[in-house]
């Protein structure tokens, strides 16, 4: 680690996902000198493959808050002395779930939030996909079109990230109980200009959940428009203040 690095940025991936998914932010990042890109592993998946996966939205908040509060330390002792986090759709309601524990667990806040394309708690409508067949989250995830076409034809890959799909649908159906969470730090919110998924009204519902200051960025584009705007989202991650 470059021990002129002073930022952690831990990021939420989408439903799905792995952390794998943050894999070209993290090597751009590497090239600079004022931030370090933590993708948050979930258990069941990745390099967490071993471990159960776990389906009740508690303990996977604690759990999640817990591995960053033991990162932090760490990164702490090695000369980081902020943090921020980032979450996109799925994870960015994580991401505020998880910042409210480690605020209440250990007293610590990021110095700002980034949530992405994301329909906050109370927004939530109900939702029984993890209970689809995996032919029709396979036809979900083309519809998204956030997963390569070679993927999703090629039963071998496509597997697990229907495995993982159908877990973090059964996360998303807990959400709408956490339509109380209170964060006490700024948050940047990302609204896609042809986001069929989540309206610029449910962006803007997010300033609900934190007692501090929000600000609204506009990019073009669906639902996962975000990763063909790193420039954009790169410069949020590295701002001083919000």
């Amino acid at each position: 680690m470059d021990t002129n690095c002073r930022r952690v940025i831990y990021a939420f991936p989408h439903a799905g996902a792995t952390t794998a998914i943050y894999r070209p932010w993290l090597n751009d990042l590497m090239t600079t000198k004022s931030a370090i890109l933590q993708p948050v592993a979930i258990p069941g998946r990745g390099h967490l493959a071993k471990e159960p996966e776990i389906h009740d939205l508690d303990s996977l908040v604690e759990r999640l808050a817990s591995d960053i509060w033991a990162d932090f330390q760490q990164k702490q002792a090695q000369g980081m002395t902020e943090w921020i986090t980032f979450g996109h759709s799925f994870g960015g309601v994580l991401s505020l779930a998880v910042g409210q524990a480690l605020m209440k667990n250990h007293g610590i806040s990021p110095l700002f939030g980034v949530v992405s394309s994301s329909v906050p708690p109370h927004r939530q409508p109900e939702d029984e996909r993890h209970e689809w067949t995996d032919e029709q989250l396979i036809q979900k995830t083309k519809e998204d079109q956030g997963t390569p076409e070679a993927i999703l034809n090629e039963p071998a890959l496509i597997k697990p990230i229907i495995r993982q799909l159908r877990s973090d649908y059964r996360i998303r159906s807990q959400f709408p109980q956490f339509g109380n969470i209170q964060v006490n730090y700024p948050l940047v919110l990302i609204s896609a200009t042809h986001d069929i998924h989540v309206t610029l009204a449910d962006m803007e519902a997010w300033k609900n959940y934190t007692s501090g200051n929000t600000s609204l960025i506009h990019i073009g584009g669906d639902h996962f428009a975000m990763y063909q705007h790193w420039d954009v989202i790169k410069k949020i991650l590295l701002s001083k203040a919000i």
